[in-house]
This record gives structure tokens, C-alpha cells and sequence, in this order.
């Protein structure tokens, strides 16, 4: 069935306003992004191609501006996946909890993993290089206690570690770092389904 001149105008008008939202995806994968779009649009509207179906059928798909954010999502999770920079994932992340929950909640473990993993790994080099001005202290009393860490000045209370501090930082430090990344990684493909056809899209 032969497009009328506004539902064709209506499609193009689409298009280009998605292909605006694209812009800082990379060319060839906009070319592809697009044209995989006109045609899912021409197979749907194929049997009625009134300007009132094309306006269905793009409805049914969301906006230039929603439809973007889910491919620009899925380049930057496919981004890193591929990386080894907490920076890009934790940025993947981010845009990832925008538009999901299942995001939101792997993005806020990793910031809480790459957090503590990341402050027990400082805290043990601290301590290798300044022994006698970093510590754990800990306060205990019949009443109170507390706990706290220092660095840059002589002991508040006891220090229970000393000089395992430099191995049990570096260690358990690094290894909370690793498995934030492993997990992550595992959050990706476990929940990420990347660039969802337009068929399935329209369905969601």
C-alpha cells in the first residue's frame, strides 16, 4: 500500500527528530537504528496506511526522546561490558537506573562495592606509607564505644590491626573492588537485553 503524503511526512518528521537524539551515537549505527525503525513502521502500517495508523504505530513505539534513551542506554552498557574502567561502568550505570530498576539497584551496589572497596585499598596504602600516622581506632567502655580511622596524626584509641592494616586493606579492599566489578558484569548480561527490536518495543 502506497504512503500518502502526510502519514509519509509524519514517518520522516519521526525519524529525523530521532535521529537528532542520536546524534552522539556513531553514524553507521544511527543509519541502522533508523532504517531498521522505517521499516518495522512500513511493515505495520502496510495493510492501513492512514496518517491515523502511522500515528498509532509511532505512538505505540514512544517518543523520538524515550526511543533514544534506550538505545543510547544500550551503547554505553555494551560499552562496559567491554571495559575495565569503574568510571565507564559506573556512568553506564547511571544512565541504566534512569530508565530501569533492576538499574537503579545494580548501580547503587556497585557505587556501594566500588566505595568501600576502593576507601579499604587507600586506607591500606595509607598505611604502608605513613605507618605511624594511619589507623583504625577503636574506643570501649563500660557505656560507649566507637570506632573510627585516621590519617595524618598519632592514635586517638586502640588500633587492632597495626600493621595488618596494610594487608587487609589491600587485600579484602581489592578483592570487594573485584567482585563489584564481577557482579556488575554478571548484572549486565543476566538483565540487560540490548537493542530490543522494534516489534518488542512496541509491546512493552
Amino acid at each position: 500500500m502506497t504512503l500518502s503524503a502526510e502519514s509519509q511526512k509524519t514517518i520522516d518528521t519521526y525519524l529525523t527528530a530521532l535521529r537528532r537524539q542520536l546524534r552522539d551515537l556513531m553514524d553507521e549505527d544511527v543509519r541502522d537504528i533508523v532504517e531498521e525503525l522505517r521499516a518495522h513502521i512500513l511493515d505495520k502500517t502496510s495493510t492501513d496506511a492512514s496518517p491515523e495508523s502511522v500515528v498509532a504505530t509511532l505512538s505505540a513505539l514512544g517518543t523520538p526522546r524515550q526511543l533514544a534513551v534506550r538505545y543510547r542506554t544500550d551503547e554505553l552498557l555494551e560499552r562496559a561490558r567491554r571495559s575495565r574502567s569503574a568510571v565507564v561502568i559506573l556512568r553506564s550505570f547511571l544512565r541504566w537506573a534512569a530508565v530501569s530498576l533492576t538499574g537503579l539497584a545494580v548501580f547503587l551496589i556497585s557505587v556501594i562495592g566500588y566505595g568501600i572497596g576502593g576507601f579499604l585499598v587507600w586506607l591500606g596504602a595509607m598505611k604502608a606509607i605513613a605507618p605511624h600516622k594511619t589507623s583504625v581506632d577503636l574506643e570501649l567502655n563500660s557505656h560507649t564505644w566507637s570506632a573510627g580511622f585516621q590519617s595524618g596524626g598519632p592514635p586517638h584509641g586502640h588500633d587492632p590491626f597495626g600493621l595488618w592494616l596494610i594487608p587487609l586493606g589491600l587485600v579484602v579492599g581489592g578483592s570487594i573492588l573485584f567482585l563489584t566489578f564481577r557482579f556488575g558484569s554478571w548484572g549486565v548480561r543476566k538483565f540487560w537485553h540490548p537493542h530490543d527490536p522494534p516489534s518488542r518495543l512496541a509491546e512493552e
